[in-house]
């Protein structure tokens, strides 16, 4: 059982490994696409419409503005920190080796989680949900384990929470579940394995039904749709092509699980040997039950992207919680085996599994530390210019309506799925809102995006512009500021024009 003294040290420990796997994300502040948008958001309601009622009780009472730097990612690193604890109670270590500290880096830094912490908006209510994850599967496994007793109610009140944190919480429950109920057959023959995993389906059901139950209530008083979260949801179109949704969820498998380079935008290639190396530690370790404990293992790895068939194969890198515990799961066994053939190369593949890592999280800081200079640079240009077109007052608030991108060339690589490497003056083609957000933010505070209305007013002249940096690519008209980034209209743009076509 946890105490005082067995954690104290142990959670400094872990939280210094937390450090060196995130230093550059404790150390800056890099804003990602969207929190332009978010640093201005008053009240938090947006959390309800997206199915997230425990991210917008996060957001309104303990983290109001959460784009702010070291302390959101600060507590996804004690969120981390506490969870593995708790796992490692529930499998009875309290006395934490170097082998199971290595494996914490990979807990908490497999690269998936990369995909969330580039968002501040997010990653403190993350961090919060992860604990919570883990603790409704400790109650579950330490203590009375009946599922009608008062210990099981909290344990799918805090998966419930979890849950309303993030939704992809839902099958990391199951693949936590998997984890700790595998790992403890291991240890322990007396241990039955299908009891255990009955009772992280019960939790897991119980959990999503009283999270859905908290949707209900708190959507009740909010209105409103998130077109982009509804748009994720195809079920048809797994009926109608089932075998291309299929496909699409390999590839996903084959790219997180390090057999595509692209997926993260550098090699992973440790990964795959670490699983199968932990596959046949599990199947060798384990008197009994061998083939269900080693199929239930592979089983983790699938079960985060459940939610891919829903949505027709394409889903978020980040929204697969599941994995890193998942990847943990075969790298502990594999590392901690009684067989030294499969303990030691098993060592040599995660150190090199976590340098590999770090190679990704550095190239992705190196990427978002030039594409801030980029856009800060661009934001004062921009601003000059405008400040020293004729007919500029620099009492007066201007609109400004965008023609085109401006996009960020870069050597580092781009990664599908994130965010990392993209100009605030780029994305959606070029969004007149986000730009002018982010360079309120850096304190132009006479600027806001245009309305369609003003879009359709200037359209015209806009298209005939010279482009950005060319002379005459800044215009002022009346309470407008006309600003032709680039050669390619935006989808808005694209409208205007035709709408300005058919008048």
């Amino acid at each position: 059982m946890l105490t005082r003294t067995s954690t104290i040290r142990p959670a400094i420990n872990l939280f210094a490994i937390f450090a060196v796997m995130y230093f550059s994300e404790l150390t800056s502040f890099q804003l990602s696409i969207d929190e332009e948008v978010a640093a201005f958001r008053t009240e938090a309601s947006i959390w309800i419409i997206q199915g997230r009622w425990g991210a917008y009780l996060i957001e309104t009472f303990i983290l109001p503005n959460p784009i702010i730097p070291f302390l959101t990612p600060g507590i996804f690193g004690l969120g981390c920190v506490g969870a593995y604890l708790l796992v490692m109670d529930i499998i009875d270590k309290h006395e934490l080796s170097a082998a199971e500290y290595a494996c914490f880096a990979l807990f908490c830094g497999f690269p998936t989680w990369f995909f969330m912490v580039e968002f501040y908006s997010n990653i403190a209510t993350i961090g919060i949900g992860l604990f919570a994850m883990a603790l409704s599967v400790w109650l579950v496994s330490k203590g009375d384990n009946s599922v009608l007793s008062l210990r099981f109610l909290c344990a799918i009140v805090a998966g419930s929470f979890a849950v309303s944190t993030y939704q992809s919480f839902a099958p990391g429950i199951l693949v936590l579940g998997i984890a700790v109920s595998v790992l403890r057959a291991r240890s322990d023959a007396s241990k039955s394995f299908p009891t255990d995993l009955f009772r992280m389906g019960v939790l897991l059901v119980g959990a999503t039904l009283l999270y859905k139950l908290g949707d209900v209530i708190f959507r009740s008083f909010v209105t409103g749709r998130n077109e982009y979260f509804e748009s994720l949801f195809q079920l048809s179109f797994l009926f109608q092509h089932p075998a291309t949704v299929i496909g699409r969820v390999l590839n996903a498998v084959k790219g997180v699980y390090g057999l595509d380079f692209a997926t993260y935008g550098a090699a992973l290639w440790a990964i795959p040997p670490l699983l199968a190396l932990g596959g046949l530690a599990v199947f060798k370790d384990t008197a009994r039950p061998r083939l269900l404990l080693t199929a239930a293992a592979f089983a983790s790895l699938l079960v985060p992207f459940g939610f891919h068939f829903l949505a027709a194969g394409n889903m978020p890198t980040r929204s697969l919680a599941g994995a890193p515990i998942a990847v943990w799961l075969f790298a502990y066994v594999a590392v901690t085996s009684k067989n030294p053939r499969i303990q030691v190369p098993s060592a040599i593949l995660l150190a090199v599994a976590l340098f590999q890592i770090q190679v990704i999280q550095n190239s992705r800081q190196a990427s978002n530390y030039l594409l801030d200079k980029h856009d800060t640079l661009l934001a004062v240009s921009i601003y000059n210019r405008l400040s020293t077109t004729p007919g500029y007052d620099a009492k007066r608030t201007y609109a400004i309506s965008v023609f085109g991108s401006q996009p960020f060339a870069t050597t580092y690589p781009r990664t599908p799925g994130s965010t990392v490497g993209y100009s605030f003056f780029e994305w959606d083609g070029g969004n007149s809102w986000r730009i002018a957000y982010y360079m309120k933010l850096l304190g132009y505070s006479n600027l806001n995006g245009a309305t369609p209305d003003q879009v359709d007013r200037t359209i015209i002249r806009l298209s005939t512009m010279p482009v950005w940096p060319a002379p005459g690519s800044v215009e002022i008209k009346d309470d407008i500021a006309l600003i032709r980034l680039g050669e390619t209209p935006s989808y808005p743009n694209q409208q205007a024009l035709e709408r300005a076509a058919n008048r």
